[in-house]
């Protein structure tokens, strides 16, 4: 209220602007009369205008301060704060750095935000950040100045592992290739060098999780080698990793043996004959690296040397002989092996035969006879088996060998000789004999065929037959003639019948003279001859008699003599 005193036109009062402060509040107040009264006048009306008085900022600063969380581990997260000097009259938006904006309420200093660091992950990249404060608005200041120092925060690493697994193909054949790979549980940043416990280097490049190598597996063979390859990781370095580890376990790979069969077999070099040397290859499909020994049929045994791919294998000789004997020799591969192995398959071949073909040799069977003999001496016959390159004759059955007079000679078993006698020819006659001619005629026996060449040598041999000598006690063969009466008696007018005898058949005729004179004629090959005497005569006397007959000589009808005739005495018939 001002008051104008009595007698003056004006009146003044003060008014007191707020205080100073850091806000915009810079302004025009406007005062209007809203009443006036008193001054004694008759109309005393306000002016309606009003009376205007601007008020000017003092610009005092306030400071937008930015601070951080000193430090965090990779992965968490920086608070950013900023603090007003000033509570802020409006919102205060502050832009930061990086890209983030905090708001200070109205009526507050401070106001934060946070900032998610990059993830935690297995690098070395521990790292401070700065971030300062870009722009801030709002907060009625009369100067907002952010504070040009930065927060800094330190963000620290968690070690945190890569592991390093080392992988192989599960199995190969023999000869192949083992594929090694490592995989790390992160991609490397930088190449990462991994040594393997067989000396093999396999690099993982950066940017990626694997590297494989390559591993030669032992060329492919025929032994039974098929085994288990385990290999380890010794280092691993590299790849900007907070902490890279190998893992332990082994990668193990299977050798399979791939089945390569080995054929050992045996072929005959040949037919042979009985002289000479079968003779056999012994062979293996392929050269090996060790000696392999083969075991035949027979049990011999046979060594093909390491590199080579057969072996000759010689039997012994049959032999040259004079049998039937031809055959064959026939063997087979009963196994085979190396030192130090064993095959992964072995095959063994069918057997070979050598076809042995016998040399004709000639065996000759020779008669030979006893030269001279007298005649009824006995006669040795021999049969004589020969060589002549003298090879043994001593493998066969009994042989029977038929003369030509039907004699048989039996060679023993085994043996070479065999001898059988007759007896010469014996005649009555004095005179020269005919010689005794044999030879042979056939041969007979269980091995008469099992001879290569049985040469029956018939040429004939003769022995000559002698006379006996006619001295005593040889004095030749007797030739004995006799009569005998068919009767005792006869009546006087009945013939008395005789029968003359000689003691053996003989070859010609035999005329024998009786004592009355009356001859009487013994056929060849008979021994008697019939004779009738005349009768007495019937008559009417006493004149009873006798009548004797002897015997007065005896010879051949051809005139050939004996060599010792006896006569016999009479015969009577009363």
């Amino acid at each position: 209220t001002i008051t104008v005193e009595a007698g003056k036109t004006q009146g003044s009062i003060d008014f007191q602007t707020p205080a100073n402060d850091v806000y915009n509040n810079g302004s025009t107040v406007s005062v209007t009369i809203e009443n006036a009264t008193g001054g004694n006048f008759e109309q005393l009306t306000p002016n309606p205008t009003p009376a205007q008085t601007t008020i000017n900022d003092s610009v005092d600063t306030t400071t937008a301060t930015l601070t951080a969380s000193p430090s965090v581990t990779e992965g968490g997260v920086i608070t950013y704060t900023v603090t007003l000097s000033n509570p802020a009259q409006t919102p205060v938006t502050v832009t930061l750095s990086n890209g983030q904006t905090i708001t200070v309420e109205a009526g507050k200093t401070q106001g934060s935000i946070d900032f998610q660091t990059p993830a935690n992950d297995v690098y070395n990249n521990g790292s401070t950040v700065s971030v300062t404060i870009e722009n801030a608005t709002g907060g009625n200041f009369e100067q907002l100045t952010p504070n040009p120092t930065p927060a800094q925060t330190t963000i620290n690493d968690s070690v945190d592992t890569t592991t390093a697994t080392l992988t192989a193909s599960p199995s190969v054949t023999e000869g192949g290739v083992i594929t090694y790979t490592v995989t790390l549980s992160n991609p490397a940043q930088t190449p990462v060098t991994v040594t393997l416990s067989n000396g093999q280097t396999i690099t993982v490049e950066a940017g990626k999780t694997q590297g494989s190598i390559d591993f030669q597996t032992p060329a492919n063979d025929v032994y039974n080698n098929g085994s288990t390859v385990s290999v380890t990781i010794e280092n691993a370095t590299g790849g900007n990793f907070e902490q890279l580890t190998p893992n332990p376990t082994p990668a193990s790979t299977v050798i399979n043996d791939s089945i390569d069969a080995v054929t050992v077999s045996i072929v005959s070099n040949g037919n042979v004959t009985e002289d000479q040397q079968p003779s056999f290859t012994v062979k293996v499909s392929q050269a090996l690296d060790r000696p392999l020994t083969v075991t035949l049929s027979n049990g011999d045994t046979v060594t093909i040397e390491a590199g080579k791919t057969e072996v000759e294998y010689k039997t012994s000789v049959q032999g040259d002989d004079v049998y039937l004997d031809a055959g064959s020799i026939t063997l087979s591969v009963t196994d085979a092996t190396v030192p130090g192995a064993t095959f992964e398959k072995l095959a063994l071949g069918g057997p070979a035969t050598v076809e042995i073909s016998d040399t004709i040799s000639e065996v000759v069977a020779k008669l030979t006879a006893t030269p001279s003999v007298t005649e009824g001496g006995e006669i040795t016959y021999t049969i004589t088996l020969t060589n002549k390159d003298g090879l043994p004759i001593n493998n066969h059955s009994e042989l029977y060998f038929k003369l030509t007079d039907g004699t048989t000679v039996v060679v023993a078993a085994n043996s070479t000789t065999g001898s059988a006698t007759a007896t010469a020819p014996d005649n009555v006659y004095v005179g020269t004999n005919q010689p005794v001619v044999n030879a042979i005629d056939a041969v007979s026996g269980a091995d008469a065929w099992k001879f290569e060449n049985l040469n029956l040598d018939k040429t004939p041999v003769s022995t000559q037959v002698t006379d006996e000598p006619g001295t005593p006690g040889s004095e030749g063969d007797i030739v004995k003639v006799t009569i005998t009466a068919d009767q005792t008696s006869v009546a006087e007018n009945v013939k008395p019948t005789f029968t003359v005898h000689v003691n053996q058949p003989l070859a010609h005729d035999l005329v024998v003279t009786l004592s009355n004179n009356a001859q009487v004629t013994i056929k060849a090959g008979e021994t008697s001859a019939p004779y009738t005497h005349d009768a007495q005569g019937d008559d009417v006397y006493q004149d009873a008699g006798e009548i004797s007959l002897g015997i007065n000589s005896a010879v051949d009808a051809t005139g050939a003599t004996f060599e010792n005739l006896e006569l016999g005495g009479a015969a009577s018939v009363q």
